[in-house]
């Protein structure tokens, strides 16, 4: 897959996310489950790791179940200002981190590279916890309106990483329109939405701080996966394409609680 084309599978899937923040918690639920399998699918082939059946599926229950831990509390209707809808994903972590180790166990290949695929499964699996923080986004201060903002800055960021510019270049210029658009995502919000309990200002200030990261983030991804020989195939590039969004459900929610006051 082209970078231009693994750049609009992450446009597609950040639309797909934003606009699933709007139709319910079991709809984006399920968006952020898409995003979580996508990762988990494409991961040990854009890593090279042994094993690939064993990584995918531990990495793709580790999603699976933050996602149903974040998803059984927004249902059962627990406030933004209580324990909080991420309050069993350290649970998950905990326990996708001992399956990593029991999948290492199962292996009958003679465990060729132990450590890598070890430490490559848990990376994987922390990019999919990450994606089950989309489902909480709804329930902070900000409420459904800053997933697009968060995620137009994504987007944003990633298109000007699909060029070939070297990354001395794209990396600034990545910051720069994430932040450009987010401060615009973010005033578009106030104005289409209304602020909210919200004050206008910060929404700005939201965007720019969301942009900057999402920025950061999708530079910072690029100058990983593009060094990976792999990258270019089809299932590693599905996990080149998602990664983005599911990064950026963990910096959503940190921007909706600490910045939307």
């Amino acid at each position: 897959m082209t970078p231009s084309a693994t750049a609009t599978t992450t446009a597609a899937l950040a639309a797909l996310v934003a606009l699933a923040a709007f139709a319910g918690p079991v709809v984006l639920a399920l968006a952020a489950a898409l995003v979580a399998l996508l990762v988990a699918a494409g991961w040990p082939a854009l890593l090279a790791l042994p094993s690939p059946r064993g990584t995918t599926a531990i990495v793709a229950l580790a999603g699976l179940g933050a996602v149903a831990a974040g998803a059984a509390v927004v249902l059962a209707g627990r406030d933004a200002l209580g324990a909080g809808p991420l309050a069993g994903l350290p649970a998950v972590a905990a326990l996708a981190l001992l399956a990593a180790f029991v999948h290492q166990l199962a292996r009958r290949d003679g465990r060729p590279r132990l450590v890598e695929s070890v430490s490559g499964t848990v990376t994987g699996q922390a990019l999919t916890v990450l994606a089950a923080c989309w489902v909480a986004v709804p329930t902070t201060y900000a409420g459904a309106p800053l997933a697009p903002v968060v995620l137009s800055a994504v987007v944003a960021a990633t298109a000007v990483c699909a060029t070939s510019w070297p990354l001395r270049v794209a990396g600034p210029l990545a910051v720069g329109a994430g932040v450009l658009a987010g401060w615009l995502a973010g005033s578009a919000t106030v104005a289409l939405h209304g602020a909210g309990i919200v004050p206008p200002a910060r929404w700005a200030v939201a965007g720019v701080v969301a942009g900057a990261g999402a920025g950061l983030v999708v530079a910072a991804w690029r100058a990983l996966s593009a060094r990976l020989p792999t990258a270019g195939g089809l299932p590693a590039a599905f996990a080149v394409a998602a990664a983005p969004v599911a990064l950026a459900g963990g910096g959503a929610y940190l921007v909706g609680r600490l910045l939307l006051l």
